[in-house]
């Protein structure tokens, strides 16, 4: 505890020094003075957590320095020391909010209990103070462990002009797996957001055991709602500054204080990124407008995915995924729906394998469990991606043995769709994986890339019809997959060092 004392009498101040450090030695004098304008002036620099005052002093006396101090905001804890026990100086104290008050000669056990009785008000008023810092404010709402009174929304009100009894808005941002490389970036993106606006005000939590970042929305302009605004400008922003996953939550709130309640509700609702189109801002409010249908895909369509499995039909057995993929995606389910629909095909081709190993239905079981928990497509594209490592339906291996069942099967499409445009995107959709994983893998297994691998298909087609058929440039040009006769003459070049034309006279 930090204390001034303002005394006239040489003698009890420089007394009063010594036996405050007898009573506790953790007490510290930070200044003393004689009188009251002195003593003034010493406590606007220092604020000293108590003042020790006389009331009788030359110049200034006690309680008019008191008065003089708290009219300009300075506000400390008083104990008045006076040898005199006047009514008119008792009542002065009170009205001055000062209720330690001594009477000279000084007992040492009364002025023990008094200091003891100040410092507990000084720790009690730290506890409050700590209490009403925004940082506490909003944690408080968070976690659902503020119960306030009268007396805190008095307190916020006054000093951050709002109370957690009013609306506020919550803008939630999913970072899935990317969370901890990404939270600075998008930390910094919704920083800026609240720096440039004054129709709000903000406060940015990291959620971390969510893979999360909250935005809280308060003091709002006269409840004016800021969905549209996120909706068209915020959520696009961060999608084109962000990696996926990403996926942004909206709600409003009657009440601040319910955020405890509605931040796993908007938890929950992170799967309606299933049924969303990407760069949407998921809303309660939208999602009740929605018009579920149930999911009806025909049986058969499980049956002809078992029999491409027995046969090792792999291109039958994608098509099979394609079909039932439009018939989660086009029309209105719960999400629920789609990923239990998904389970159950996924099940169906499972249990018509025979011989299956212990250690693969372990495996599948523990992937089924986390497309039921998927909140994203991203996730359940990696799900179906290692979903289909248990499933026997692999073409016999023609493939140097370093080369992996996925760049096999993504060699398998090329081979047979390279002459109709296909590309990574679609190719990466039909394996079950990202673009980015499949562009990677193939580059580090084939040393090759995607598209070198596709134009030397084309290529060998090309060759291959310049030398067995007789057919125009303009003909050999469609069926080898390009749309201009002049630019698969100049790629033929590129790569065989020659014209079309100038290959089939030298071959023939």
């Amino acid at each position: 505890m930090r204390i001034v004392i303002v005394e006239d009498e040489a003698a009890i101040r420089e007394g009063m020094v010594k036996l405050l450090h007898q009573i506790n030695p953790q007490y510290e004098v930070v200044g003393k003075a004689n009188d009251g304008q002195s003593g003034y002036e010493l406590i606007r620099s220092v604020r000293p957590d108590l003042i020790i005052v006389d009331i009788r002093m030359p110049d200034m006396n006690g309680l008019a320095m008191i008065r003089k101090l708290q009219e300009e905001q300075i506000r400390c804890k008083v104990l008045v020391i006076s040898a005199y026990s006047e009514f008119e100086y008792a009542r002065e104290a009170i009205e001055l909010g000062i209720i330690n008050y001594l009477l000279k000669p000084l007992k040492i056990a009364e002025l023990k209990r008094a200091l003891e009785k100040v410092d507990e008000e000084i720790r009690r008023d730290q506890h409050k103070e700590y209490g009403f810092s925004l940082e506490n404010i909003f944690m408080g709402c968070i976690n659902g462990q503020l119960e306030p009174d009268e007396y805190f929304h008095e307190q916020t009100r006054g000093k951050y002009g709002f109370t957690v009894q009013e609306p506020a808005e919550l803008f939630m941002v999913w970072l899935g797996k990317g969370y901890e490389q990404q939270k600075e970036l998008a930390k910094e993106l919704l920083e800026h957001v609240a720096d440039h606006t004054v129709k709000f005000a903000a406060n940015i939590r990291e959620l971390k055991s969510w893979d999360m970042l909250l935005m809280i929305l308060y003091r709002q302009h006269a409840g004016e709602s800021q969905y549209a605004y996120f909706s068209k400008s915020v959520v696009p922003m961060l999608c084109d500054n962000l990696k996926k996953p990403l996926v942004c939550v909206w709600r409003r709130m009657d009440h601040l204080l319910d955020a405890s309640r509605v931040i796993p509700e908007m938890k929950k609702e992170l799967e309606w990124n299933l049924c969303f189109p990407d760069r949407a801002l998921i809303c309660k409010r939208v999602i009740q407008k929605q018009q579920i249908v149930p999911i009806k895909y025909p049986l058969e369509l499980e049956d002809r995915a078992k029999k491409a499995l027995r046969e090792k039909n792999w291109e039958d057995l994608v098509s099979c995924y394609e079909r039932l993929y439009d018939h989660l995606v086009h029309e209105n389910h719960l999400p629920s729906q789609i990923k239990e629909s998904l389970i159950r095909f996924n099940w169906s081709l499972v249990t018509s394998q025979k011989d299956k190993k212990e250690e693969s239905e372990l495996g599948i079981q523990k992937i089924l469990q986390r497309i039921a928990s998927a909140d994203t497509w991203n996730q359940i594209e990696t799900d179906m991606s290692e979903f289909m490592t248990f499933l026997d339906y692999s073409e016999p291996k023609t493939e140097e043995p370093s080369v992996s069942e996925l760049i096999q099967r993504a060699k398998v499409l090329i081979r047979k769709y390279y002459n109709q445009g296909i590309t990574l995107e679609e190719t990466a959709r039909k394996l079950f994986v990202s673009e980015e994983y499949l562009s990677a893998q193939f580059k580090k297994e084939t040393g090759s890339t995607f598209t070198e691998t596709v134009r030397k298909y084309r290529i060998e087609k090309v060759k291959e019809l310049l030398v067995e058929t007789h057919l125009k440039m303009n003909q050999i040009s469609e069926l080898a997959g390009y749309s201009d006769p002049k630019y698969m003459s100049r790629v033929f070049k590129e790569e065989v060092g020659m014209l079309p034309t100038e290959y089939r006279k030298e071959i023939q």
